[in-house]
C-alpha cells in the first residue's frame, strides 16, 4: 500500500544558516509524524541530519541540480524526479524558507487537488498577464513577471502520478523550460502557466483556497492586521527580515 504523503526537504548547502536550522527544527516538530526525506547532491555530507531526525531517509541526485535554486528548478521539472517517489501518493516539497503553522497536511491531501502552491505575489500587478495571454502563451517579459512572484516561494504539495502524467503530456514544453536559464523560478512558472494551458492536466484549487493553503511573506512581515485573518497552513518567503515577526510561540522559543 502506498504512503499518503512524504515530506521532502531539499538541501542545497549542508551548512544551514541559523534561520534554516530554526525552520527545519520547527518543520520536524509539526510534521514529524509523516515520513521525512532529505534530498541533496551525491557525495554531500549529511551526517548532521542525525541531530535533527535520527535514521532519516536521504535521497541523492546529481550535484548539477544543487548548485543553486535555479538548477534545483530543473530537477523539479523532470519525470525521473517524481518517478523516484512513485511509492507515495503525495509529496510536500518543503524548502527551508517556509514556516508550517499547524499540521493540516492530511486534510490538504484529501481535498482532491493535484498541485497546491501559494499564488505569485505579482498576481495583482497591472502588468501581470491576463487570462487570454495565459491561455495563448506568454512572451519572455510576461514569464519574467510571473517568475518574480515566486521568489522564495518554497512550498508545494503535489500528487506524484498526476505530475508524471503532466510532464509526459507537456514533455516538449518541460524540456524547453529546463533548458531556459533566463527564467527564474522556471519550475513554478511551468506549473503555474503551462501545465493547464489549453487542456487541464492538474486539478488546482481556486484562488481563495490557495490562500488558505499557503501565503508568501516575501518583502513583508506579519502584521497585527493579519491576526484577524484566516491563518493558512503555511507561510513561505520566510527570511531574516520577517521570521521574528511571526506571532507564534514556536518562533519565540527558538530564538
Amino acid at each position: 500500500m502506498k504512503d499518503l504523503v512524504n515530506v521532502l526537504i531539499p538541501i542545497l548547502d549542508t551548512n544551514l544558516t541559523p534561520n534554516q536550522s530554526k525552520i527545519l527544527s520547527h518543520c520536524l516538530s509539526v510534521l514529524g509524524q509523516y515520513p521525512i526525506i532529505f534530498i541533496s547532491y551525491e557525495g554531500a555530507d549529511m551526517a548532521w541530519v542525525e541531530e535533527y531526525k535520527p535514521n532519516a531517509d536521504i535521497v541523492s541526485f546529481p550535484k548539477e541540480y544543487f548548485q543553486s535554486r535555479q538548477t534545483l528548478a530543473k530537477l523539479f521539472l523532470m519525470q525521473d524526479f517524481y518517478d523516484r517517489f512513485s511509492w507515495t501518493d503525495f509529496l510536500l516539497i518543503h524548502e527551508l524558507n517556509t514556516w508550517i503553522v499547524r499540521d493540516e497536511l492530511h486534510y490538504w491531501c484529501k481535498q482532491g487537488y493535484d498541485y497546491l502552491k501559494a499564488p505569485p505575489l505579482t498576481q495583482n500587478d497591472p502588468k501581470y498577464p491576463k487570462s487570454t495571454a495565459l491561455l495563448l502563451g506568454l512572451n519572455a517579459e510576461q514569464k519574467g513577471i510571473v517568475a518574480e512572484g515566486f521568489n522564495e516561494n518554497g512550498l508545494y504539495l503535489c500528487h506524484v502520478q498526476r505530475m508524471i502524467k503532466a510532464l509526459q503530456k507537456k514533455s516538449k514544453t518541460a524540456y524547453q523550460y529546463r533548458h531556459n536559464e533566463s527564467i527564474p523560478n522556471r519550475d513554478s512558472v511551468f506549473w503555474e502557466v503551462e501545465a493547464n494551458r489549453l487542456w487541464p492536466s492538474l486539478r488546482k484549487p481556486t484562488e481563495p483556497v490557495r490562500a488558505y493553503f499557503s501565503k508568501s511573506l516575501i518583502n513583508s512581515t506579519f502584521t497585527s492586521e493579519d491576526k484577524n485573518k484566516t491563518i493558512p497552513f503555511a507561510y513561505t518567503g520566510i527570511n531574516s527580515n520577517n521570521i521574528d515577526n511571526l506571532p507564534f510561540e514556536e518562533v519565540k522559543r527558538k530564538k
